[in-house]
């Protein structure tokens, strides 16, 4: 696997490159590919990001920039980005196969892996956010290939999963606030 040319790829022509990827064939090409996307996101992430933050705000004190932080960001990014790939393609080959999806759970874990080539960019601070969407463009496009479903459908695959999220923690600071005001009001 050439990891720079693959990167390019799936960055500058997403539809072409999920159309040609292979919905089977084994994680491992894909998972080293997100794993070489994780590992870059904590090396530059720990070198830099915390680095720069605590420069530009003035943080220090416990939160002292060094060796071991970098070291632990590069350890724990690949294996927590892996662990979110397995259970983020659980959530939505069930949602993609409820809407009348096609595809199989190793192609979802596929797209997802690949997906995470927005990860080399988006430890950059102040525009980071900007490759979080992307990342949820390319989401939108593999699951829409790999499912064969349309772009509606696979958009609701994709967001359907964040809008539930928002909404349990809605009602939760709803209960919260509502047993706080409820004590001080007795």
């Amino acid at each position: 696997m050439d990891y720079i040319e693959t990167w390019k790829e799936v960055i500058q022509r997403p539809s072409d490159f999920y159309r040609k990827m292979p919905t089977t064939g084994g994680y491992n090409e894909p998972l080293t590919f997100a794993a070489i996307s994780y590992i870059i996101y904590g090396l530059l992430t720990g070198l830099f990001g915390r680095g720069m933050m605590r420069g530009m705000y003035g943080y220090g004190g416990i939160t002292e920039f060094g060796f071991s932080t970098v070291l632990m960001t590069v350890i724990m990014a690949p294996i927590v980005g892996i662990i979110s790939i397995f259970i983020g393609a659980a959530i939505f080959y069930i949602i993609y196969k409820v809407l009348g999806g096609t595809g199989s759970y190793e192609g979802t874990v596929r797209f997802i892996s690949y997906a995470s080539a927005v990860m080399a960019l988006s430890w950059i601070p102040l525009i980071g956010w900007f490759f979080g969407l992307y990342e949820i463009y390319l989401y939108i496009v593999g699951g829409m290939i790999v499912h064969d479903v349309s772009m509606v459908k696979s958009a609701i695959a994709v967001l359907l999963p964040t809008f539930v999220v928002i909404l349990l923690a809605i009602v939760a600071a709803m209960f919260v606030l509502s047993s706080v005001f409820s004590n001080i009001l007795i």
